[in-house]
């Protein structure tokens, strides 16, 4: 047995862990000896004949210039070689080996032989535990969202829906157009072009109603966005995927669009929305309550899907370069920019114009993952998340940062009323006491004339 590491530098891109790994089957004969490569990583050497002259050499090839011996084998024997290989990333890459026979009379043969290595994700405890709490959580924000909206705006938006119109226009017709051109200008491979196209071309998803929440906006206008944006998916995605993404990307691709997994969203979310309406309705009482520790929920929330997501998935942390990182998050904060744009040129209220900007720039990207996983080919599909990856954990970036902001100037601002306050207090009891002083004096005054006015002046005299 020997271990033996392969560096990157072989045919492709060495991979992070290898997990399963397999040898094709050959078969060589020369001479007086057979020697046959069997899969479960084992070759079994054998003479052909009933003699025990002769050699085999069993040799790994790692680089053109560099191969190690692996089995010389003489006579007739059975040899079992396990390879246990480190690698670095996510990838298919190749092993040569050579297969030398030497028979009897010292003829050489060679075999120039090699095996595809494929690579796959780690299927680890964390990344099961974090994937079977995602649904659990949006029902739960759901449910939540679902008491605090209220009948009539919804009948409102319903009735007059400009405000939808304009986020679905946004939603569809911009985001998309971002995806294309961001990875047209900086010159994307297709594999990741495609991935962040698939991001823009998805539907609003939870995360935007917990931001809109947070930020104080239009909850109502919210929810029934992501409720229609999911509805019309069905429709929009295969529209964009099968005519600018399979002409701009991946001319061969069969796209596979999840659409068990929109039913599901779609469904997951009328049901937790209408249980939550049907709670509030029943407890009232319990609006109040729920509105008042819905945004330290959602803050909460949010950064358990950061630090969690981020520890699950930091083995794709090593595929993102400088390009990728800088660039990437320009589709969700472009996206808040030019939707908001678009709602302050439709003449909506500030309220709707943050609720629009932020249901525009925040996609459900849970669906691009599936998308990417299930069209393209392994190891490329786990390749190509790690845009949606870098969208999903950067998209929310600058509301962490304004959050902190508020936080500190809440802070500093509370400081000062205090010291106003204090200033405030000192100065009304310094009024009393100078009040009371005064009309200290004017009576003292007020009696003294009152004495001497009681007094004779003969008396005086």
């Amino acid at each position: 047995m020997f271990l033996i590491t392969v560096p990157c530098s072989t045919l492709l891109t060495t991979i992070a862990m290898l997990l399963p790994y397999w040898w094709s089957s050959e078969t060589l004969q020369v001479g007086l000896w057979r020697a046959r490569s069997i899969s479960s990583s084992w070759l079994l050497i054998e003479p052909q004949i009933g003699t025990s002259e002769g050699r085999i050499l069993f040799i790994l090839q790692i680089l053109s210039f560099i191969s190690i011996l692996l089995a010389d084998i003489c006579g007739n024997q059975t040899i079992d070689i396990d390879l246990k290989i480190k690698a670095k990333y996510l990838n298919r890459t190749l092993i040569n080996y050579n297969i030398k026979t030497i028979d009897i009379n010292e003829q050489i043969d060679l075999l120039n032989c090699s095996v595809e290595v494929l690579t796959l994700p780690p299927q680890l405890l964390r990344t099961k535990i974090f994937l079977r709490s995602i649904p659990f959580i949006v029902i739960f924000i759901s449910i939540q969202m679902g008491i605090l909206l209220d009948i009539v705006v919804l009948k409102e938006l319903v009735h007059r829906p400009i405000a939808v119109a304009i986020g679905f226009i946004c939603q569809y017709g911009l985001m998309p157009m971002i995806a294309f051109t961001i990875t047209k200008i900086f010159q994307y491979p297709p594999l990741y072009g495609f991935g962040l196209f698939a991001v823009g071309c998805c539907p609003g998803g939870s995360t935007s109603n917990q931001l809109t929440v947070i930020f104080d906006g239009d909850i109502n206008l919210s929810v029934l966005m992501s409720f229609v944006s999911t509805l019309t998916s069905f429709l929009m995605m295969p529209i964009w995927f099968y005519t600018l993404g399979n002409y701009a990307y991946l001319h061969e691709l069969k796209i596979i669009i999840p659409f068990q997994s929109l039913m599901r969203s779609l469904a997951t979310t009328v049901v937790s929305l209408s249980i939550g309406m049907i709670i509030v309705y029943f407890f009232p009482k319990l609006k109040p309550y729920v509105h008042r520790i819905v945004k330290p929920v959602s803050i909460l929330l949010l950064f358990y899907f950061f630090i969690f997501g981020t520890y699950v998935n930091f083995y794709l942390f090593a595929y993102i370069n400088l390009r990728m990182a800088l660039t990437t998050p320009l589709l969700p904060w472009v996206g808040y920019i030019l939707g908001g744009v678009v709602a302050w040129i439709f003449q909506q209220d500030w309220i709707r114009i943050k609720t629009i900007g932020i249901e525009t720039g925040i996609q459900n990207v849970g669906i691009a993952f599936l998308v990417l996983l299930y069209s393209l080919p392994e190891p490329e599909n786990h390749q190509s998340t790690v845009i949606a990856m870098i969208v999903s954990y950067i998209s929310s970036q600058p509301f962490y940062i304004i959050l902190l902001i508020r936080f500190i100037r809440k802070k500093c601002f509370k400081k000062k009323e205090v010291q106003i306050k204090n200033i405030v207090e000192v100065d009304v009891k310094l009024k009393d006491e100078l009040e009371n002083s005064s009309k200290s004096m004017i009576k003292f005054h007020q009696e003294v004339d009152h004495d001497l006015q009681k007094v004779p002046l003969s008396s005086i005299v």
